[in-house]
């Protein structure tokens, strides 16, 4: 009986520090400290600062159009538990409704184009901002030194390798840059047609002239005479590629291949990419940009 009642004793202590061992190990899991990022441009900047060192949750899944994404009530509760929570503002995630004090807007910090009716984008938006800033590579660069300088004051310990790796990345960006440059000085067409009005930063910055169907959100209708001004502008100017994005439906670009005979070509803007394409990076992804750009505007 005594005997008996031991191992009672000792099987409850046994459970009870089991039970203690797990509630500790839970509390700590989850108070491991994670950022929460939006878009593609802001994972691909966090991930190269941090590396492995500090989770980074990329709330809109691979692969999703963003401007399809409605997050889940579960997501948004767990926004308030990021160490910081960084986004990209001007209505591309219109889903956030109310001010988070861990919560950094990053057009905020870059410089910014307006769209409207001009010599590098012809598609009438009336001012308002294009927000598919991190296209224009110096607004790159702009957001890995911002997001070093806010990443090393939430995480001090990682302050040599988060300068580190801002250091490198920002190299390689001025490489890009200095590609886009060279490449783009030289074409013989400077008319460039794409579905989406996604690439105005690129147009203004390399002076060519974007003809976009749709405006900045590539869900909006497609009038009957915007097709026929496409249609038009594409045969007057020999123009021999039009570009769609791969998250879009291809069919008005499949429609205007067929009324004027031009290629059709996919150009990634990068507000979101496949779980393939994240493997290849930013820089990559741009470079093959780059080239389909250049080949279109038949540039030396």
């Amino acid at each position: 009986m005594k005997k008996a009642l031991i191992l009672i004793i000792l099987l409850f202590a046994i459970f009870i520090g089991e039970m203690l061992l797990y509630d500790n190990n839970s509390h700590s899991q989850d108070e491991k400290p994670f950022i929460a990022v939006t878009s593609f441009p802001l994972y691909e900047i966090s991930t190269r600062l941090l590396e492995d060192k500090v989770e980074v949750k990329k709330l809109i899944p691979f692969g999703v159009e963003p401007h399809a994404y409605t997050p889940s009530v579960k997501t948004m509760t767990h926004l308030s538990k990021a160490e910081l929570f960084i986004y990209n503002g001007l209505g591309m995630e219109p889903w956030i409704t109310k001010k988070y004090e861990n919560a950094l807007d990053m057009s905020q910090f870059v410089e910014l184009n307006a769209v409207k009716e001009d010599v590098h984008a012809d598609h009438h938006d009336h001012g308002e901002s294009d927000p598919h800033y991190w296209l224009d590579i110096e607004n790159m660069i702009r957001m890995t030194s911002i997001l070093s300088q806010k990443l090393e004051k939430h995480f001090p310990e990682l302050k040599e390798t988060i300068e580190k790796n801002e250091k490198m990345y920002i190299n390689e960006l001025r490489v890009l840059e200095t590609h886009y440059e060279e490449s783009l000085k030289t074409c013989k067409l400077r008319e460039v047609v794409v579905n989406h009005n996604a690439f105005g930063y690129l147009a203004r910055k390399y002076d060519f002239h974007m003809h976009a169907v749709t405006g900045l959100s590539p869900d909006e209708q497609v009038s009957a005479k915007k097709m026929t001004e496409i249609v038009k502008l594409v045969k007057e100017e020999d123009i021999k590629i039009i570009f769609f994005e791969s998250f879009v439906s291809p069919k008005v670009a499949q429609t205007l291949s067929k009324e004027t005979g031009a290629k059709i070509e996919s150009l990634q803007p990068l507000a979101n990419v496949t779980q393939a394409e994240s493997k290849k990076g930013y820089i990559l992804i741009m470079q093959e940009n780059l080239e389909k750009l250049s080949n279109a505007m038949e540039c030396e």
